[in-house]
């Protein structure tokens, strides 16, 4: 089975910000782009939840992402970003149909068969897609993924009169992935003139005769129309994924001592002492990677960052972070917050707190609101007190990302 997937992708999401309250708690992952598909579900982007799936599957062969024209040069970007091979971004059209007719066109005609989904339906099943790929080898010109009608229907008059109740026990609603026949489905496009306004695959296949069966799906799939259809999924996943949140903690402690750097989450302190370590001593930002190593199980980050091995000499302590940010995204975790004390004599750091706030949301690929920095001194008690030493702790939250 040699497939071509393409993602329809190219809305403008006007039903959902149209309905989107001033104070949604659902927030957009760091982009300037205008789409719901940046909207976060399991603190990644819908359409990464998406196209997850589908990179997976070996039968499809390449991806096709139809994304508005203005938005290539973003979808380009965030896609190499993901390390994702087989995905081409290309321009939509005014209309689904259209968008789906470009993407056939950047398509390599060489593979018999097309898969269409829509970006905005993140909770596709791996299991349905191989089911699909099973259907259409019984002889089928297509296969769709579709669920039988149950709420009542009505068909109304202008006047808002009913004229009758529809008999159900036939009717289904059609969901995507949509598998069809390359072959056909150019036919189809070639024929139909109509073709740009069909609302999914199946339609033209029927409109020059071909066969599509349904298959039905029996796993949630819905497509994110709303922020109501958004809060529902947010509220799915949670239930779904009992183990959804985990909770780190992280400290640490940096002799201080002449002729070294004072760095605290990144950023340079001026002061005649700086912290004494194998690394480059940064207190602050090690508790936060070892908060993370901890909410994912992975132990602390002596054990990564050995300081018996000498290629960790004097290590910027904000690449310890990102690793340890990848090993989390890794496993399916990603940060949402994060809160951290700082315990120091002097110097005092009320003009800083503020810069290392900004630098630690931008290691970590969050919004300044999403990080807390204190900072405390201890009246003179201890070797703290004492100006001796400098020490941290860090509280780090994170959520599941992977569904």
């Amino acid at each position: 089975m040699e497939v071509s997937l393409i993602i329809a992708a190219g809305g403008q999401s006007s039903r959902f910000f149209d309905g989107c309250p001033p104070k949604s708690s659902a927030r957009a992952s760091a982009s300037t782009i205008r789409s719901k598909l940046f909207f976060e579900l399991g603190g990644k982007p819908i359409l990464a939840s998406s196209l997850a799936v589908f990179t997976k599957i070996k039968s499809i062969k390449e991806i096709i992402l139809t994304v508005p024209p203005i938005s290539i040069p973003f979808f380009r970007k965030w896609i190499r970003e993901q390390d994702w091979k087989k995905i081409k971004v290309v321009a939509g059209g005014t209309s689904r149909g259209h968008s789906v007719f470009q993407g056939l066109k950047a398509s390599n005609p060489r593979y018999p068969w097309v898969m269409v989904h829509d970006g905005a339906r993140p909770f596709v099943n791996p299991e349905l897609i191989h089911k699909m790929f099973d259907a259409v080898g019984l002889g089928f010109d297509g296969v769709i993924l579709a669920r039988k009608v149950v709420p009542t229907l009505k068909r109304v008059g202008d006047s808002g009169t009913i004229i009758e109740t529809i008999d159900r026990s036939n009717l289904w609603e059609a969901e995507t992935p949509q598998l069809v026949s390359r072959a056909i489905f150019e036919r189809a496009y070639q024929k139909n003139i109509s073709a740009f306004e069909a609302t999914d695959e199946a339609q033209l296949i029927e409109s020059v005769g071909g066969q599509v069966t349904v298959l039905e799906s029996k796993s949630w799939n819905p497509k994110i129309t709303t922020i109501q259809d958004l809060e529902l999924a947010q509220g799915y996943l949670r239930l779904k994924q009992s183990d959804f949140q985990r909770t780190g903690m992280g400290k640490d402690l940096h002799r201080l001592v002449p002729k070294r750097k004072l760095i605290l989450g990144g950023v340079r302190i001026p002061h005649s002492l700086g912290a004494q370590g194998h690394s480059d001593g940064d207190a602050l930002l090690h508790a936060i990677a070892d908060g993370v190593l901890g909410a994912i199980g992975e132990g602390d980050i002596g054990e990564w960052f050995s300081d018996k091995n000498p290629k960790f000499k004097n290590i910027d302590s904000s690449k310890i972070l990102a690793f340890v940010l990848e090993k989390a995204k890794a496993k399916g975790w990603s940060v949402t917050h994060i809160d951290t004390v700082i315990h120091l004599e002097r110097p005092r750091l009320g003009a800083y707190k503020k810069r290392i706030q900004k630098k630690i949301a931008a290691l970590a690929g969050l919004r300044e609101d999403q990080v807390s920095i204190k900072a405390k001194t201890r009246e003179g008690l201890d070797a703290i007190g004492r100006g001796e030493a400098v020490s941290a702790d860090a509280l780090v939250t994170l959520q599941r990302s992977s569904l």
